[in-house]
């Protein structure tokens, strides 16, 4: 297996921007998302199911899902040795257009990313508690 490099811009804009109206992106774009998309979904064995699913605010309690989800911050290398993510790195990637609304809705939950659970249940507890807090900008890959 490889590990495909995203540049944290897009992936963040695709995060940020899609809503319920996902963003149009050039092939290019489309295929490096894919790739992590696919590459996270083997890593993990998550089913796409379940990914769909969280843009409509239903969060499975599964293993699978929560690790895809800290999966894709590791492609865009949100996190360090540790697995802690880089929240400063994250909001200096974010396009003006969506800075404030996306750093708003991540401080609101920033909170779910404690040290007391494992990675997987963080990552997954912080995606939950964004779409609750601004659902229409919640984007899952």
């Amino acid at each position: 297996m490889y590990t495909v490099t995203l540049p944290i811009s897009f992936l963040l804009l695709a995060v940020v921007y899609a809503g319920k109206d996902k963003p149009i992106f050039s092939e290019e774009i489309n295929e490096i998302i894919q790739q992590v998309h696919d590459e996270c979904k083997g890593k993990t064995g998550t089913i796409e199911e379940d990914i769909a699913n969280c843009e409509n605010g239903i969060f499975k309690e599964d293993q699978k899902l929560k690790c895809y989800m800290f999966c894709l911050l590791e492609e865009a290398s949100l996190v360090d040795e540790n697995d802690m993510v880089d929240y400063d790195m994250m909001f200096s990637m974010i396009p003006e257009p969506y800075n404030e609304r996306y750093q708003k809705t991540i401080l609101a939950c920033k909170h779910e990313d404690t040290m007391d659970k494992d990675k997987c249940q963080r990552a997954f507890d912080v995606h939950r508690c964004s779409y609750k807090v601004d659902p229409d900008m919640y984007f899952l890959l």
